[in-house]
C-alpha cells in the first residue's frame, strides 16, 4: 500500500514538472514571436524595419538572433 501510494506522489510530481516546463516554454516563446516576425520578414535586407510595429525601428544586422 505504502509502495502504491509514493509512485502515486511521484506520478503527480512528474505531471506537475512537465506542466511547469511547458508553461515556461510557452512564455518564452510567446515572447519572443514578435521580434522573430519583424526578423522573417526582412531576411536578406539590409533597411530599416519601419514597417514592423512590434519592433524598434533599425538595421537587421544590429538585432542579434538567439540560438
Amino acid at each position: 500500500m505504502r509502495q502504491h501510494m509514493l509512485n502515486g506522489w511521484l506520478v503527480v510530481a512528474l505531471v506537475a514538472l512537465v506542466f511547469l516546463l511547458g508553461i515556461t516554454a510557452y512564455a518564452e516563446v510567446k515572447k519572443d514571436l514578435p521580434r522573430t516576425a519583424c526578423l522573417h520578414g526582412n531576411a536578406g535586407a539590409k533597411v530599416l524595419a519601419a514597417a514592423c510595429e512590434t519592433c524598434n525601428p533599425g538595421p537587421c544586422d544590429s538585432i542579434a538572433r538567439k540560438a
